[in-house]
């Protein structure tokens, strides 16, 4: 998590901690039409002192200008919340992203061209094989897509290739 992340979680902190921690009796609360009912609630926004009958219209709208400006500040910022959570979980629980098989088959015969099963796993036992867009389980992966063949296939079998419009080419 970041430095900006962790500022941002203290300030929410804080503004909710003071929203629902200020005492009754302090003067200047934002009221909602039919709190006066509510007066042993003392979980209110301290924000313009309204509560006095002397005040004229124009303080009321600019005190509920300004509530609705922290609300309306307020729900953005949970918004976001939420969709970077909702982004973080999708980008946890997403599958990496691998070549097709026809891509994957090309690029092992023409960089390692190993002949066996074996051979191939010694490649990915040796760490030759680093790259994270083909798979070290080539049979499992491509199996669960239903893309896969045969090892002798993907080993030593002709590729088609997309640029000779289907036309079977040999690697080499």
């Amino acid at each position: 998590m970041s430095v900006g992340r962790y500022a941002h979680h203290f300030f929410l902190t804080c503004l909710v901690g003071t929203m629902l921690l200020l005492p009754e009796a302090s003067s200047g609360f934002i009221t909602s039409p039919g709190s006066e009912t509510r007066k042993s609630n003392s979980h209110r926004l301290a924000m313009d002192s309204n509560n006095n009958p002397d005040d004229n219209e124009d303080s009321k709208s600019s005190s509920d200008t300004k509530e609705n400006v922290v609300i309306d500040e307020l729900s953005w910022r949970v918004a976001k919340a939420r969709l970077e959570e909702a982004n973080k979980k999708r980008f946890l629980t997403s599958k990496p992203v691998k070549l097709s098989y026809e891509q994957s088959q090309k690029w092992i015969q023409r960089n390692w061209a190993p002949t066996s099963k074996e051979e191939f796993y010694d490649l990915v036992a040796n760490g030759n094989l680093r790259t994270p867009y083909i798979s070290k389980r080539p049979e499992e992966y491509y199996g669960e897509r239903g893309e896969w063949i045969s090892w002798d296939h993907y080993l030593l079998g002709n590729c088609t290739d997309s640029v000779t419009n289907g036309r079977q080419s040999k690697w080499q």
